[in-house]
């Protein structure tokens, strides 16, 4: 099967009373599946998840000079679950995402997009038994596409979510699940650290039920706030790779 896909990396102006802002774009960039793909998981009845996934980074702006030092004498007292104050907070960024997923056979499948964000300090790796931070299964119909979105509300509850699990929230399925709310529930609101890092990464990925050829088609939206962004061409920050963090799941629900 071939994919064909553009890709645009682009800035753009925005102007609102006189206020520019601006705007990162990441377009119809694509994940597939095939009918060769190799399965992801298989359980203990022989039910097989197959799952293709694509790292995306933003190019956030290199730190200057003593930024660190100071972001880190910053974060003394504050009892945070990393070792400074980001670089890169939430409010500094909006993030949206648009999303085709394309089902290229001629019969009925079972696919679905996933999505797991990553911080300066942290990226979210679950298992396969455990929930993603965003997911939606859908029942395609042959040769059927359908779109989507994820609201910048959406991506902002993934970097909360993100940075409460490795504050030390005792059930990490419990936090990112579609339908907890972290700001509402009470079991989660202690555990939200008091400094949330913005997403400067993503996880992307197209899964389905049986090895089919399936495609992910992402747009990804940034609106630079915090004007931490870097210009195509220009020099980003080399950031370290983020510590993977596995879900906390209490022993009896694994």
């Amino acid at each position: 099967m071939r994919v064909r896909f553009s890709r645009a990396l682009l800035f753009a102006s925005l102007s609102a009373c006189g206020i520019e802002e601006q705007r990162y774009v990441i377009e119809n960039e694509a994940v597939a599946l095939t009918k060769d793909t190799a399965p992801a998981f298989v359980d203990e009845d022989d039910n097989a998840l197959y799952l293709v996934e694509r790292r995306f980074e933003f190019p956030v702006e290199p730190v200057q000079g003593s930024t660190l030092q100071d972001l880190t004498e910053g974060a003394q007292g504050m009892m945070l679950p990393f070792p400074r104050l980001p670089w890169v907070v939430q409010d500094d960024f909006a993030i949206t995402l648009d999303y085709v997923l394309a089902n290229l056979t001629d019969r009925q499948i079972t696919a679905g997009v996933v999505i797991n964000g990553a911080n300066e300090f942290h990226e979210y790796a679950p298992r396969p038994e455990d929930f993603n931070q965003w997911e939606r299964r859908i029942e395609l119909a042959p040769k059927q596409r359908i779109t989507g979105s994820i609201s910048e509300l959406e991506m902002a509850e993934i970097a909360i979510d993100l940075a409460t699990v490795v504050n030390g929230a005792p059930n990490s399925n419990q936090v990112v699940q579609f339908q907890s709310q972290s700001g509402r529930d009470g079991r989660i609101q202690r555990y939200i650290p008091k400094v949330i890092p913005a997403l400067i990464a993503l996880r992307a990925g197209v899964l389905a039920t049986e090895a089919a050829d399936v495609v992910l088609e992402l747009s990804v939206r940034i609106q630079d706030r915090g004007d931490r962004l870097v210009r195509r061409g220009e020099q980003r920050w080399e950031q370290p790779m983020p510590m993977l963090f596995v879900p906390l799941v209490p022993v009896e629900e694994q």
